[in-house]
């Protein structure tokens, strides 16, 4: 039977079943009371065993679901919505760790990786963990079958103070000369520093970072977050010049962030990656669908002319890309493809008319003819005055009427 009280503020004892005499405690702090606006803002979560027997912990990666981390930062901005569609899954690595009688485990996340902090405020933290850990012998030879979770929850106000580059510059020229570290953790915490904080004046070194294969990935998300007109260009030429790959990383994340941009300027550098790279290969349906968001209506009509393509993968891709263009044009190209033979295509059609109408029409048993005819009709009337949605404007989906 877990035993669960409050040692300290924010600090709990459990006492791990089957272990008489070992406790954890665990508790949450930032690592300042208040920050410079553009400096990192680290969250650590500290775990002790107090007891005198061995205790083994479960850790990841604390924006990974399997990371057992919930993080809110209310009033700053996401770096990473997935739009309306995301959802958990997927696989990702989970370690473990034996804490000895005495010792501590300790992580340390960095809260601007996933949230804008570069402007000053005050910025509500909301931050839950489930713990999850169990008996073990001292040498950790065995993972524990006999699990328990206990769950943390803590609240506070991050503090950032406006600040000038020029106060700034100190501590980001220590990051710097941690990227040449021997050690591989401070190295990358360095680099995942300076790629999200990405002040503008490191914009010469965050682009540098793209010809080092070991700091690309961090390069490229650092030109994303700069914004500027020239890590735009950067980013656009990274991608022109990159060969084609289907080793996700770094080329993929660069395709994705020009989509993001919404610059219809870059529809042929989209484009020519989707042809360069294998029909149906990630690298491939990434560049198609960030021609649609980038190109909106002017990209309409290119992607009408990958739905002649030979290849089914690249039809459905440019599918896809067509209810990503935002686009009010896109709609009856949509409703003409629910009469498509392949149900891949008619199926991402149909899926694409609820993204931009937030309407459906299929009900259970009706046929894809049914459907179309649905739609034809909805549309002749509602195609001036209907309300045409981005794929993340999230919203309930009606039945057409």
């Amino acid at each position: 039977m877990l035993k669960s009280l409050t040692c300290l503020a924010f600090l709990v004892c459990l006492t791990v079943p089957g272990l008489a005499n070992s406790t954890l405690e665990g508790h949450f702090y930032l690592s300042k009371q208040k920050y410079l606006a553009g400096e990192p803002v680290f969250l650590m979560f500290e775990v002790q065993n107090k007891g005198d027997q061995p205790v083994m912990i479960k850790t990841g990666n604390p924006w990974n679901f399997c990371g057992g981390y919930k993080i809110e930062v209310q009033g700053a901005k996401s770096l990473d919505s997935l739009g309306c569609q995301a959802g958990g899954g997927g696989s990702c690595g989970i370690s473990y760790e034996v804490l000895k009688p005495g010792s501590k485990h300790i992580d340390r996340i960095l809260l601007n990786e996933s949230y804008d902090l570069r402007q000053a405020g005050n910025y509500s933290l909301h931050v839950s963990h489930e713990l999850r850990y169990g008996a073990s012998d001292e040498e950790g030879t065995m993972p524990f079958t006999d699990e328990t979770r206990e769950r943390f929850d803590w609240e506070m106000e991050i503090v950032l103070e406006a600040s000038r580059d020029g106060e700034l510059r100190p501590e980001f020229q220590r990051y710097m000369l941690e990227l040449h570290s021997d050690d591989a953790r401070q190295r990358n915490e360095a680099a995942t520093v300076i790629a999200n904080l990405a002040p503008i004046f490191m914009e010469r070194e965050i682009t540098r970072m793209l010809d080092m294969p070991n700091l690309r990935y961090f390069g490229v998300r650092g030109l994303r977050n700069l914004g500027t007109p020239s890590a735009h260009q950067a980013l656009l030429a990274f991608v022109k010049n990159s060969p084609p790959t289907q080793v996700s990383g770094a080329y993929q994340d660069a395709i994705r962030y020009l989509g993001e941009i919404g610059d219809a300027n870059d529809l042929p550098v989209l484009l020519q990656a989707a042809h360069e790279n294998s029909p149906g290969s990630y690298s491939q349906e990434v560049a198609m669908e960030s021609a649609g968001r980038a190109g909106g209506d002017d990209a309409v009509p290119l992607l009408v002319e990958e739905l002649k393509n030979t290849s089914v993968e690249v039809r459905q891709a440019a599918v896809r890309a067509l209810y990503l263009t935002g686009s009010r044009s896109a709609v009856p190209i949509l409703i003409a493809l629910l009469r498509s033979p392949d149900e891949r295509v008619s199926g991402t059609a149909e899926f694409g008319l609820e993204v931009l109408t937030h309407h459906a029409a299929r009900q259970t048993n009706s046929t894809a003819a049914v459907s179309y005819w649905t739609w034809t009709q909805w549309w002749n009337i509602h195609r001036n005055k209907a309300e045409i949605f981005k794929y993340d404007q999230c919203g309930d989906v009606l039945p057409l009427d």
